[in-house]
């Protein structure tokens, strides 16, 4: 193994006074958030943050509140995702159909993850690869329409529950040439008078005939770039060099002491 191989940021080790295991990483601890309470282990906080690692490896039992907990200094619903993220390794993925994607969330969210020094979110969201996450595609129905299409038509292709947003789209237009009743004119149907069909030559008219499709916008999620042991994210981060240092806690963390 090369020794002068770059370590990846995520197994960078934190400065030594830092290094002591945690007596019990599965105790709970209650967090209070811009009055917003928490609940969650030890484990689940310290596994992907080096903020939260150097606080809870310390005397962090000192900074209790009186109801036992300790109070963030950070915007709550950032910090929901922020949580969301440190317990299963799940990106925040804030997409609607109709709006796209929630960028201002996300910059709220990409400022909370460097300030507890979570590398890999970071990247995630400094990189944009929220936008790799879901593919659009046009996709196009088999089944063709021919002649005008009606009010109330309905049309008989079957999608799956990943297509939105499908409407008739006229493909070809086939100009013609059609015998036209001048009694009929509009619609163009066969006249029973005996004087019409003797002079049909003197009565042809152009006619359109339509082709239509039926048309859909196809939503695929690529799970590989949803978490952060996702194949895709995972080669992604491998060829990426952010090698920094942990955050220092006393100038990132706004914990509040017992009076």
């Amino acid at each position: 193994m090369d020794s002068n191989a770059p370590v990846p940021v995520d197994q960078q080790l934190a400065p030594p006074q830092y290094n002591e295991l945690i007596s019990n990483p599965l105790e709970k601890i209650t967090l209070d958030v811009g009055g917003h309470k928490f609940t969650t282990t030890i484990n689940s906080l310290t596994t992907r943050s080096f903020l939260f690692k150097l606080l809870l490896q310390g005397d962090w039992r000192s900074s209790l509140q009186e109801d036992q907990s300790i109070f963030i200094d950070s915007d709550p619903e950032a910090f929901r995702h922020i949580l969301q993220y440190l317990r299963r390794g799940v990106f925040p993925l804030i997409y609607d159909q109709k709006k796209g994607h929630n960028y201002k969330l996300y910059a709220d969210i990409l400022a909370e993850a460097k300030h507890f020094g979570i590398p890999k979110l970071e990247c995630w969201l400094t990189d944009q690869l929220y936008l790799r996450c879901i593919t659009s595609s046009t996709v196009w129905s088999s089944a063709y329409k021919n002649d005008r299409i009606q009010t109330g038509f309905q049309t008989t292709s079957i999608w799956g529950s990943d297509v939105t947003s499908t409407q008739l789209v006229q493909q070809d237009v086939n100009t013609v040439k059609t015998p036209v009743c001048p009694h009929l004119a509009e619609d163009r149907s066969p006249c029973p008078r005996r004087s019409c069909y003797l002079s049909l030559g003197t009565m042809q008219d152009n006619v359109e005939k339509y082709r239509w499709a039926e048309v859909g916008r196809s939503i695929r999620f690529i799970q590989g770039w949803c978490s952060d042991s996702g194949k895709e994210f995972m080669e992604h981060w491998g060829r990426v060099s952010r090698v920094a240092p942990p955050p220092k806690p006393e100038s990132q963390l706004t914990v509040q002491t017992k009076q």
